[in-house]
């Protein structure tokens, strides 16, 4: 599948979403797998060339960057490559660009991460209201990620009710510092204790 990992709020853990998936379906699924970094901090590929210099072991999957006024070169390249692996994009935090909607209208499973904040709330409904229109069959998860246990989200229902209208809410993930220290080559197990449930929600029901 052509996986998006999109949001017009940054702040709301694109990056990790990303990182934490791809290492997901290559150790938990035996998943063929490659990330396209198209956010302009290479946040992604910085890690993942970090992390080859660290490490010595073979690289899980491979990290490219990709510019986003190049998407519509390489659209068909990602596409073919949907046969036999899982394609993850991480895209900036913006809906400002021609190439960005471009991205978000050829998706087959947009992942957003969310929060229940009114300000990430109101990024993510216009971000929803958007790839609805540009793609009336895209399919949609929202991911509260980032979450304290020890904090009552009022807007919580309310939230959820207002987005499951453009697609399925997965199980939350709280926030753990596991997850500020995680790499391109394994999850530990207290990360995976945080994600398994989230993450197998998304594959059983999107990516399987």
């Amino acid at each position: 599948m052509k996986i998006v990992i999109a949001n017009q709020k940054g702040g709301v853990g694109k990056s990790t979403t990303c990182v934490l998936l791809a290492n997901y379906l290559a150790l938990d699924r035996n998943e063929e797998v490659v990330i396209f970094d198209m956010d302009q901090q290479e946040t992604v590929y910085s890690k993942w060339e970090r992390d080859r210099e660290l490490y010595e072991n073979d690289p899980l999957y491979e990290v490219l960057k990709l510019d986003l006024e190049d998407y519509p070169k390489y659209a068909a390249d990602l596409e073919a490559l949907k046969g036999q692996t899982q394609v993850i994009i991480d895209m900036p935090g913006r809906l400002d660009d021609d190439s960005i909607l471009a991205v978000i209208k050829d998706a087959d499973l947009i992942i957003c991460p969310i929060a229940y904040e009114r300000s990430v709330f109101e990024s993510s409904h216009v971000f929803a209201h958007v790839a609805r229109h540009l793609n009336a069959d895209n399919k949609i998860v929202f991911l509260p990620t980032r979450l304290n246990k020890a904090i009552k989200y009022e807007t919580k229902e309310k939230v959820r009710e207002a987005l499951a209208a453009f697609g399925e809410i997965a199980p939350e993930i709280a926030e753990r510092v596991a997850l500020q220290r995680i790499d391109t080559v394994s999850i530990s197990s207290e990360a995976r204790e945080v994600v398994q449930e989230s993450f197998d929600f998304i594959y059983d029901r999107y990516i399987r």
